[in-house]
């Protein structure tokens, strides 16, 4: 566990030192990129890593201290997110991610023509819905991704490591097996729990 072992500490050290979300959520997002790459964290640690990122990023919106903006970004994740708990068989935490989608949407400032906005509150019911799965899974095999009508789903986690789209509409969920967590980000996921709640 090269990656992790050597950056766990940086990462904390960092995540403690800026205290501003958005930067700990980039950190974050930062120590996950690199681990990916290395292959040392298996899905089931990115998406639990991912969260913690995405709750410093929801701060950063939410608390008027930080005055960030919502936009079609960070609708994204957390429709991702919603979609992948379902599949970890997480109910709980599905209702928070379609909460905290939600609650995005409610206040995202950025109003064009993009395929997320223009279903957004069905596409984040649409773990049933074949006809909204299909379409997400359209826009993540178009060989066209024109810069102008992005950003996309697939552009963020899980990225093309889970397809979530195809095992939903073949209604395969993962197994408890499937979830392990090494000690490694068991330290880092506490650690991330102490920083938030300080």
């Amino acid at each position: 566990m090269g990656i992790l072992k050597e950056k766990k500490f940086a990462l904390i050290e960092e995540l403690k030192k800026v205290q501003v979300p958005a930067v700990q959520c980039d950190q974050i997002r930062f120590f996950l990129r690199d681990a990916r790459e290395a292959g040392e964290l298996n899905l089931y640690e990115q998406y639990l890593l991912n969260a913690e990122a995405l709750t410093f990023e929801r701060q950063s919106y939410l608390l008027p201290a930080w005055g960030g903006k919502v936009g079609i970004l960070d609708l994204l994740p957390l429709l991702n997110m919603k979609m992948m708990a379902i599949l970890f068989q997480e109910q709980t935490a599905a209702k928070m991610w379609e909460s905290w989608g939600m609650e995005a949407y409610r206040i995202n400032r950025e109003i064009r023509p993009h395929y997320i906005l223009d279903n957004y509150q069905s596409f984040l019911y649409a773990e049933d819905n074949p006809q909204l799965l299909e379409e997400l899974l359209k826009v993540r095999d178009s060989k066209r991704h024109p810069f102008s009508k992005g950003p996309y789903h697939s552009e963020y986690f899980p990225h093309d490591l889970c397809r979530y789209e195809e095992l939903l509409l073949r209604k395969k969920l993962f197994s408890q097996d499937e979830k392990i967590i090494s000690s490694e980000v068991e330290d880092i996921l506490v650690e991330i729990y102490m920083i938030q709640h300080e």
